[in-house]
């Protein structure tokens, strides 16, 4: 997605509160969908922060004319090979991203500052959570790599620090609707400040540096979407060519709604037949369905995380679990339009 930002989590041996981002309720997950509103104004703040924060955003009027749909997948795209999920409204716009119980990281994509687009790949990735992530807790990385804007290449680095400097309640308007008119208001909501600070060159046909400021607010409802409810973001763009320096400023605040958020269970069809056997596992799973629209089946353990994915071939598909630990793990029955045909569970018993 055309933005930096996120965060994640554990929950072994751990109390933590409703408020806590973690990465079983915050890491992007295969097969979560969901919708992105476009709001641009300039007379929006980000409010207060600290804890028992109430954040109104009620005024907010979004727009039809610009909405983006996302969609969360195992990542293929072996110039990010070290990334294990992508993220994608368009072939224009992705980003690819690897979360792990400590911590989530970018490893680039298509991105956007203010007027400047291009795509970037970070060898060094930004780490945008720490888990968990509580009120206070902050993550700190400098990310470096290359980057290519309109054909031209040239290097990026900096520094990218996360804060969950906020917690409390956030009201907001559905998106689509008119302002005032269909309120949410969400009262675990834990808010990550990102500020990006980063800088680099590239060759336009003559050497440009370049240094690019931002900060996102991300506001999160662990229970309600894994992705932010709402974003603002500010950036600050400066070009300084060589023939005597040339600055170009561009603040935008970009307001982003989509608590209209699909789960692995949206869309789901209940009646297709299937089995699943033995159950326990030891070594193998198998899976035998007679549904024609069974495509793959795909394995998670209790963190979310995509474990395994095997393709259905004349309604069958076998799991290889000899090097899977014990425990419980989820399944996700999906068809050929990636949707969730039905889902379950199974153990694995050594």
């Amino acid at each position: 997605m055309k933005k930096t930002l996120l965060s994640l989590f554990t929950i072994f041996g751990l109390a933590m509160t409703s408020q806590t981002l973690t990465q079983a309720n915050h890491a992007p997950m295969d097969g979560f969908k969901y919708e992105l509103f476009q709001c641009d104004t300039n007379s929006i703040t980000s409010g207060a922060s600290g804890a028992g924060a109430t954040w109104n955003f009620t005024s907010l009027a979004t727009t039809t004319a610009a909405i983006a749909n996302y969609t969360t997948a195992v990542a293929s795209n072996t110039t990010y090979a070290a990334a294990d999920i992508s993220i994608s409204a368009s072939a224009m716009d992705i980003a690819y991203y690897k979360s792990s119980a400590a911590d989530l990281k970018y490893y680039g994509g298509d991105v956007s500052f203010g007027f400047v687009s291009g795509n970037v790949i970070y060898s060094n990735p930004a780490i945008y959570a720490t888990y968990p992530m509580g009120l206070n807790a902050s993550v700190t990385s400098t990310p470096s790599g290359s980057i290519s804007v309109f054909g031209n290449n040239g290097v990026i680095g900096g520094t990218v620090t996360a804060l969950a400097d906020g917690t409390g309640t956030l009201n907001i308007d559905a998106p689509g609707a008119a302002a005032g008119t269909t309120l949410k208001s969400f009262t675990n909501v834990t808010r990550v400040k990102t500020t990006e600070n980063l800088s680099g060159n590239i060759n336009v046909g003559l050497p440009i540096t370049y240094t690019i400021s931002r900060v996102n607010y991300d506001y999160y409802s662990p229970t309600a979407s894994r992705a932010a409810l709402l974003t603002i973001s500010n950036s600050t763009i400066i070009l300084n060519a060589l023939t005597g320096p040339t600055v170009n400023v561009t603040k935008a605040i970009t307001v982003q709604n989509n608590y209209n958020v699909v789960s692995i269970n949206e869309n789901k069809i209940n009646n297709i037949q299937l089995s699943v056997f033995p159950n326990p596992a030891i070594n193998s799973i198998n899976f035998t369905t007679t549904s024609a629209e069974a495509t793959n089946v795909v394995a998670y353990d209790i963190s979310g995380k995509a474990v395994c994915s095997e393709a259905i071939e004349s309604g069958k598909a076998k799991i290889n679990t000899s090097n899977f630990t014990s425990g419980i793990y989820m399944y996700r029955v999906v068809g050929k339009y990636n949707q969730v045909l039905t889902t379950g569970k199974f153990t694995v018993s050594k």
